[in-house]
This record gives C-alpha cells, structure tokens and sequence, in this order.
C-alpha cells in the first residue's frame, strides 16, 4: 500500500505534464481530460488541422467547379462573437470566360481590386477617409473642366455635360453622389454661365434651309448647345424646387439636405436673373421664384425679395419688370390674404415714380414744331448749301426727339406697370384691409400717390379715411394713411375741396407712440410726413395747430435716439425761422403774458390745446444730452443761430437722421466716457467754493449795496457781510 502511494505522488507531482483544456463542466469529463498525455493532444490537433484544410480545399475545388467567384476577406474579431471570416461575391462581367483570354484576366484583376473594399466591411474611419478621398476627386475634376471651359468656351462647351452629371442624386455607377458635391456643381454652372452667356437672346437657327458660312455654322452649333446646358441645369434647378413643394403639400418631412439644396437653388436662379436678365428663359425663372416670395420659410424669402428688389432698380428695359408684376398679382388673386409681406414690399422699389405726363405733351409739340420747321425749309427757294446746312440741323433736331420716344415708350411701359401695382394695392385696401401686409400697402402706395390719376383722389382719401375710423388700424398703419393723403393733397390734389383736419388730429395723437424701442424707424415716415406739413403745406395749417406741433415735437425728442432727435430739432429750427410768432415758446415772459388758458398735453385735438400758454422746458434737458451734436443744435435753437457747427451748413431733417445713425451701435461722434473723480467730497467742497468766488468777484457791487441796505434796516447791529466774512476765512 506504501508503495502503490508513493507511485500515485509521483505521477502526479513529479512529471510535468501538459493536460489539454479543461472545456468539460462535470467532474469525470475534466479528471479524464487530466488523464490524456500531451503527445495524445499533439496528434489530435494535428489530425483536426488536416482535416480542416481538406475541408478548405475541397470548398475551394467545389467552387471553383461551380464558377463561383468568391473573394474572400481577412477575418475580423467581433464583440461577443470572436473571429468571423468574411467574403464577398465578384462581380460577374470580371469572371473568367472559357476561353481564358488574357485581356479578361487583366479587367478581372482592377476590377478585383476597386470592389474588394466595400462600404458594408470597412470601419468608420476608412468610411470617412474613402469619403474625403472622392470629394477630393470629384472637386479636382470639376474645378478642371471648368478652368478649361473659361479658358476656351467656343471648343470645350461639352465640358458642361460632365458637370451637368454631378448635381444628379446618383452616379453613373448607382452610387450616391455626396451633398457637398452638387452643391458645388451647382455653384461652378452659376460662375460659368455667369461669364460665357450673352447679353442678349439667342434665336434659333434653321441651318437646313439656309445657307450659311462656315464660321456662322460653328458660332450657330455654340449657341444651340450653350442654351441646351442652359435649359438642363434651369430644369435640375426647378426639380430640386418642385420636390420640396411636393413634399410640403403632401405633409411629408424635408430632410436636411433637401433644405441646403433648396437654398443654394433659389440663390443660383436669383443670380441668373440679375446676372443676365434679357437671356432666354428668364420669364421662366423669374415664374420659379415669384411663389417662393410666398414661402413659409423666411430665408427664402428675404433672398427672393433682394432679388426682385435689385432687379427693379437696375432693370432698363422694364419688360422683366412687367412680368414679375403681372405674377405678383396673379399670386395674390391666388393666394387672397394668405400671403406674406415680402410680397409686397418689394413693389417699392419700383420706377414708376419717374412718370410725369407734361413732360410727354411738351415732347409732342416739340415734335410738330420741328417737322413744320423741316417743311417749310424745304419749300423754301434758296442756294443749296443753306438750305442743307439747314436740313442738317432740323435732322438733329428731329433725331434728338426721336430718341426722347424711345423714352415714350419706357413711359408707356412704366405706365402699365403703375396700373397692375394700384391695382393690386386697392384690391388689398378694399377686399383684405385686415391682412398682415396692408402695413406695406400702405407704405408703398404713399410712396407712389403722387402718380395716381386725379380722378381717383377723392375716393382714395374716403377709403383711407374709413379705414382710420373703422378699421381698427394700429399706429404704423395709421402713419402710412396719413403720410398717403397728405402725399395726395400736396400736388395736383391741391384742388380737392377736402378739410385734411380730421387727419391732422389722426396724426397729433400717434407722434408720442413711437419712441427708441423697436420702432423707431418710424422715424423717417414721422420726418416725411412732417415736411410736407409744416412746410408744404404751411399755409394751410393754422397758428394754433402750427404751436402744438411744434410742442409735440419737443416732446417726441427726449423718447428718441439721437438721429431722430437731430432730425426733429432741424424741424423745429425751421419753423422757427419761417414763422416769428413761434418764438413765443421759448421766451417765458410772453407765454405768461400772452397765453390764455392752461395747456392741456393730453388732448388729441391741436387746435384747442392751449399750447401757447406753455413752453419748450424739454430743450433744458436736450442742452445736457449725452450726444454731442443734439448739444450744439439744441442751443443754436435757443441762441438763433443760423448755422451749426458740423463741417459745412445746417443739415436737413433727412440728412440728420442718416448721418447721424446708431443703429449699428456706434455712435456719431463717439461718446467720450466721463471723468472719474477720486476725492469727491473735496472736489465738490471746492467747486462750490470757486464757484461763490467768481459770483462774489462778478457782483461785488451788487453785494456792498445789498449789505449796506441790510445795515441800514438793521441799525447797528450789522456791520459787515457775516457770508463773505465766511468764504474768506475758509479761503484762508
């Protein structure tokens, strides 16, 4: 029994034996697993490995059998899954065919390589860095194509379709194309059509029935495919619009893609239009962006309004113009009162304020005057050379009137255009008065009242009127009507038999409501409005009305920012200088002797606010204004000065309001901080000590008299100034 144990301890601690794993849970299963020795292991593993590769052999054999063309991948190590082998399927045009040709193996072999890394087995990284590597490609390629069309447009117009194929959704190849790259298309087209479009409109050209010239022919196929890109790219640029729009109609989500396509569109189109408004298919275009104007998106419709803003100002031909206006009007008979301010605003920037009818009659009698000059110096019976040195002259003459009819026709087309523009601001006014845009109807039609025939002044004023008694209209709107009526009765309505009183009250009570908050841009209407007031119509504004005004404006001054109040003080300033019997406000003595009544700043009506019985107390804050310049007009209005110093003469209301603009939040002259005092109680002890020094020093003869009259009161008792005495020894 001793010898049996020793034998068990030494097979098991004296030989190092390796035991294979321990991949068995019960207890027999692992002590047998002890029991087997390690050359055991090795001829097992040995025999499962050869068995393996002749299993990898013979999968290989049979697929190769089967012409199945299999790549297979290096393995990867997954979580939780450990080493997974991979392979992916070879694309079918790359096998071998029977035959063996050489040049087969070769595709077979590039090909192999393009598709052995796919986006499915490779990690986020290589994902992003094979991204990066195409952008690349793809910029390289376009900013090549064109450099090359710019440099040679007439030989290299072709380029254009290779960029035309990067602003599609997806490749040649079925791959995606990348956001960033159509954006870039898109802009590279605008830059290149930008520079190589003429300026004017390219005609087609029948090359079968006539004859033409080898260098016409070349130039003819130029233009033909010039406008064939043109009208591919337009129709990439309106499918990416229309996709969005069909997406909002039917409530679907717009990606954000689709929104940073949509933006770099309505901005491609808006630079066409302006680059080369006369080209073809402007109408076209300018049919694409005229409902965005109506867009729920304010981005897109502020870059519309710019568009139609800049094109109204710069156009010569006014044809465009029309176009755009007729569309504008059919939107809002579409649209009725669901429709955004944009849409009207940017009608006040049209030209039709240039009209003016006299100047086309004196153009007709100039006209008739010369040709009766012309025959008659025809008929006349003289030498030759006068009578053509005279015919040379009328010619002149008569060719100078010819081209002031091509003005005539600019006036006929300004014309139509000013007839769909009062069409669609009275059809807002009478059948949608409560929509959000009759603010800029408004606007717009005190802008151009002056242009209405005479015919429709009375109606135009009634309506106005009934719209600030009934309406409900808010304090802006209110201004607009005003500055619209009186707009009217400045010029040729001056023969309207119409009392502008109730609209003098209207505007009375709606001066004090704008202040330096968020409307003070109101202002510039409040300053238009009152120039045509107080000096235009001077006459017709009486002494009472004229005072409270002027009060009012004071009052206005100390709620406004310092351009308005320059502008306001130039106001006041004027009128001062017109009418004398103003001065009243600022002289004190007159106002308590001359005013009747108390004055009463809280009533609506001018003409019985008793204005005289007061005066301009606010021009006692406006002298210590923080704003220098308010400082300096503020006390030449009290002084009488007739200039101020501001590098030249009296500025204008207008002018002040402009130069003198903070809105950008820099302040004209700069504010200068103030002057920190360190000791101020011995400062302030000795400013006053200075300051009962130099009124002692100025009216020391004042004060001896004083002092003895006091003496001569009191008896004996006062001798001397006991004050005086004291300053002097706190001098001491």
């Amino acid at each position: 029994m001793v010898k049996s144990l020793k034998i068990s301890v030494k097979t098991k601690f004296s030989s190092k034996r390796k035991y294979a794993q321990q991949k068995a849970t019960r207890r027999y299963e692992i002590q047998n697993a002890r029991n087997i020795p390690f050359t055991k292991i090795k001829e097992l593993t040995r025999a499962s490995t050869d068995a393996l590769e002749e299993a990898y052999r013979t999968q290989i054999e049979t697929e190769a059998k089967s012409r199945e063309k299999v790549c297979h991948l290096l393995p990867i190590k997954v979580k939780g899954k450990g080493v997974v082998n991979r392979s992916t399927q070879r694309h079918p045009s790359n096998v071998h065919n029977e035959t063996g040709d050489t040049s087969n193996e070769m595709n077979f072999e590039t090909n192999d390589k393009e598709t052995e890394i796919e986006l499915d087995s490779l990690s986020l990284a290589e994902i992003i860095l094979k991204r990066k590597h195409d952008i690349q490609e793809k910029q390289l390629l376009i900013g090549s194509h064109c450099a090359a069309i710019l440099e040679n447009p007439d030989a290299r117009i072709d380029n254009i379709a290779v960029l035309l194929d990067c602003l599609r959704e997806t490749n040649k190849d079925g791959s995606n194309n990348f956001l960033s790259i159509r954006k870039i298309a898109m802009i590279s087209l605008v830059e290149i059509f930008r520079d190589i479009v003429p300026e004017y409109r390219v005609g087609i050209v029948d090359k079968v029935q006539q004859k033409l010239k080898k260098d016409t022919v070349a130039r003819v196929n130029y233009e033909n495919k010039l406008l064939a890109f043109y009208k591919q790219y337009l129709q990439q640029l309106e499918t990416v619009i229309k996709t969005y729009h069909r997406n909002k109609r039917q409530s679907k989500n717009v990606s954000a893609d689709t929104l940073q396509l949509l933006d770099t569109s309505v901005n491609c189109l808006c630079d066409l239009v302006l680059a080369h408004p006369y080209f073809n298919y402007t109408q076209n275009i300018v049919q694409v962006l005229v409902p965005i104007l109506n867009d729920v998106k304010p981005n897109l419709r502020k870059i519309v309004h710019a568009c139609f803003s800049t094109l109204f100002k710069t156009d010569t031909r006014l044809d465009l113009t029309h176009h755009v206006v007729r569309h504008i009007n059919l939107l809002i008979s579409k649209k009725e009162r669901n429709i955004f301010p944009e849409t009207i605003s940017c009608l006040k920037y049209l030209q039709i304020n240039q009209i003016n009818l006299h100047d086309d009659t004196l153009l007709e009698l100039k006209k008739h005057k010369l040709e009766k000059q012309k025959s008659r110096v025809i008929n006349m019976s003289r030498k030759e050379r006068k009578r053509k040195k005279k015919l040379s002259e009328l010619e002149k003459d008569i060719f100078e009137t010819k081209a002031e009819e091509s003005k005539q026709v600019v006036r006929r087309k300004l014309t139509d255009i000013s007839k769909l523009t009062f069409m669609i601001f009275f059809k807002i006014l009478k059948c949608y008065p409560d929509s959000r845009v009759l603010s800029v109807t408004l606007e717009g039609l005190s802008k151009f009242a002056h242009t209405i025939s005479i015919d429709f002044f009375s109606d135009l004023i009634e309506l106005l009127n009934t719209l600030l008694e009934n309406a409900g209209l808010g304090y802006r709107e209110q201004l607009h009507c005003i500055q619209t009526v009186f707009v009217i009765l400045t010029g040729r309505g001056e023969v309207l038999n119409v009392d502008p009183a109730r609209f003098y009250s209207h505007f009375y009570k709606n001066l004090l409501y704008v202040n330096a908050g968020r409307n003070h841009q109101d202002m510039e209407t409040i300053l238009n409005t009152l120039n045509i007031i107080l000096f235009k119509r001077r006459c017709n504004v009486t002494y009472q009305r004229n005072v409270s005004y002027i009060k009012r404006l004071a009052t206005l001054c100390l709620q406004v920012l310092p351009n308005g109040c320059l502008g306001l003080l130039a106001l006041i300033r004027s009128s001062f200088k017109m009418n004398q019997q103003l001065d009243i406000l600022i002289d004190t003595d007159a106002s308590e002797s001359y005013g009747s009544g108390m004055f009463d700043p809280f009533t609506d009506e001018p003409q019985i606010a008793h204005t005289k019985c007061t005066s301009l107390y606010e021009t006692t804050c406006l002298a210590r204004h923080y704003h220098q310049m308010v400082r300096k007009v503020t006390i030449t209005l009290l002084k009488g000065a007739d200039t101020v110093l501001t590098g030249g003469g009296m500025l204008t209301p207008s002018e002040f309001y402009t130069n003198y603009d903070c809105s950008k939040m820099v302040f004209n002259p700069e504010i200068t901080s103030p002057f920190i005092i360190k000791n101020f109680k011995q400062a302030r002890s000795q400013l006053g000590l200075a300051l009962i020094e130099k009124q002692l020093l100025t009216n020391r003869c004042k004060i001896n008299f004083s002092s003895q009259h006091y003496a001569a009161q009191a008896g004996d008792n006062l001798q001397f100034d006991y004050f005086e005495d004291y300053v002097n020894d706190a001098q001491l």
